[in-house]
């Protein structure tokens, strides 16, 4: 009966841990921005696009960039072969109430560099929309500092 207790006790652990965020259920301030870092780690840091969208991001989520659908595994099938090719230094980040922001450097064979932005609204634990900003750095840009 111990065992069984012990085991138990542990797959409750690993099925903690495991939990998707998705599909959407009421989380707290602190719970949102758990899963707002957890989101951030797999996907600009350690570009596990798949265990990001799949644990984070909504079977239905609305995208606002009009070169990509809206929904996860558009998203998936978008970003898994240009994740292979960029470079990410993530530069500056954030989370207020129901929405995250990311701020990134996009650095990607025979392009120039782009600073993007995306925001991320939560629907309690999970993302449900996106909407990102993106500049490529101009050839001839004027101002050294400019956008890094």
């Amino acid at each position: 009966m111990k065992l069984f207790s012990s085991a138990l006790a542990i797959l409750s652990i690993i099925t903690a841990a495991t939990a998707a965020n998705c599909p959407p259920h009421k989380a707290t301030l602190k719970e949102k921005r758990a899963a707002y870092e957890d989101f951030v780690q797999k996907f600009y840091i350690e570009k596990n696009v798949e265990a990001a969208f799949v644990n984070h991001m909504d079977e239905n989520y609305i995208q606002h960039n009009p070169n990509a659908l809206s929904g996860r595994q558009s998203a998936i099938d978008f970003l898994v072969p240009l994740f292979k090719t960029v470079n990410i230094t993530l530069l500056n980040k954030g989370f207020y109430e129901d929405r995250g922001w990311v701020h990134f450097r996009q650095d990607e064979p025979g392009k120039q560099p782009e600073a993007i932005v995306d925001v991320l609204r939560f629907n309690g634990s999970c993302i449900v929309e996106h909407w990102d900003v993106i500049q490529e750095r101009p050839l001839n840009a004027t101002n050294p500092l400019a956008m890094w």
